[in-house]
């Protein structure tokens, strides 16, 4: 699954556990050390298309 590039942004507030910040914490660690840059909004958007993909685009493919 490729991942486009964000053109627009909004503005939003999330609550995530501590556990769940400290996974997104050690995904954009490992990002940066891998020399990909990226920033928590990127990753967090990523994490949505895929759960998207996951959850309704394979159900769409059955219509």
């Amino acid at each position: 699954m490729e991942i486009q590039k964000i053109t627009t942004k909004l503005k939003t507030t999330i609550y995530i556990s501590d556990e769940d910040e400290q996974l997104l914490d050690e995904l954009f660690i490992k990002r940066m050390r891998d020399k990909n840059k990226t920033d928590r909004s990127a990753l967090l958007c990523e994490g949505i298309r895929l759960l998207y993909a996951k959850e309704i685009g394979s159900s769409e493919n059955h219509k």
